[in-house]
């Protein structure tokens, strides 16, 4: 029998964790997912989380970063967003009845909309819901997320990398023209979203989830350093520093979120003897904080000897 699943619950990981349990429970029907997210960064399974947001930004502002298990570029969600799942089975699954679903979801808001390219929905050549599949096992997701009334300025914020002198052999999110429905209708919002969902989807079967009522095991595992920075793909990074007797700058390669090789160097009159930080730094787990942690304390115990 066909159902609708309605997480109650803001927190990313443990709706990412609850769609994958959904996903797991496949079965021939389809059921459909409905979910919200406080803020946060998710990331497609191949990507790179330094390259894709700004990570110092996000802990300032508190946005939780996420990788998911299927591919696909880096979005950011927060309560403004209304995602989707439907899960089936392969061999049942309709990539493009899912398509036209999400389209008649739209027309019932009073929009007209194209998809451009395969997985991206648009609004007047701006991008309003970007979308992706997933297989395994015969199991199927197409899931996506609409942005109904984001918060424009950590939107753009966290998805733009601090960190700009950086090579990465990772999947890279490509930048898009973006639009909330609420810019184009006042009166959308995330709830009446879920309601044509609700309409379109046509079930009687709703089911509503949290913490208390649905078991999603993968919730811990989604936010452990491991899943988030260790699959990380190779890449290269130069770090800059300015300090009052001059700038600081730092070669780093780094594979599955550990260090691999570390250059130091500095403009400095003075004669620092970067080497024996160089050493301590190989086979760290990457982070710009923690770098810069390591070199200082090197700086200070060059400073209190000269």
């Amino acid at each position: 029998m066909n159902k609708i699943v309605i997480s109650n619950e803001f927190d990313p990981y443990y709706n990412i964790a609850a769609e994958y349990q959904l996903f797991l429970n496949a079965d021939e029907d389809t059921h459909l997912f409905l979910w919200q997210n406080d803020a946060s960064v998710i990331i497609g399974r191949n990507q790179n989380l330094y390259a894709e947001c700004d990570l110092s930004y996000m802990k300032e502002h508190h946005i939780n970063a996420v990788r998911r298990f299927s591919g696909g570029g880096a979005v950011y969600h927060d309560k403004g967003n209304v995602n989707f799942t439907f899960i089936t089975k392969e061999k049942t699954a309709s990539p493009q009845k899912f398509i036209e679903m999400v389209r008649s979801v739209i027309a019932k808001l009073g929009i007209e909309c194209e998809f451009s390219g395969r997985n991206d929905l648009h609004y007047k050549n701006q991008k309003f819901s970007g979308q992706a599949y997933y297989t395994d096992n015969d199991n199927y997701m197409y899931h996506g997320t609409i942005l109904v009334s984001v918060d424009a300025e950590p939107l753009e914020r966290a998805l733009t990398p601090s960190m700009l002198k950086l090579k990465s052999k990772g999947i890279a999110s490509v930048k898009n023209r973006v639009i909330n429905l609420s810019s184009i209708d006042s009166e959308i919002t995330p709830e009446r979203v879920k309601q044509a969902f609700i309409e379109t989807f046509a079930c009687g079967n709703i089911e509503y989830i949290n913490k208390s009522n649905f078991e999603a095991p993968l919730e811990q595992m989604l936010s452990s350093y491991d899943w988030l920075y260790s699959q990380s793909p190779e890449f290269e990074i130069v770090l800059e520093r300015r300090y009052s007797f001059g700038n600081v700058t730092v070669n780093i390669t780094s594979s599955d979120g550990v260090i691999q090789g570390v250059k130091i160097n500095t403009d400095s009159l003075n004669l620092f003897d970067f080497k024996p930080c160089e050493g301590e730094l190989i086979g760290v787990c990457f982070s710009e904080q923690a770098v810069w942690k390591y070199i200082e304390r090197c700086i200070a115990i060059h400073l209190k000897l000269s």
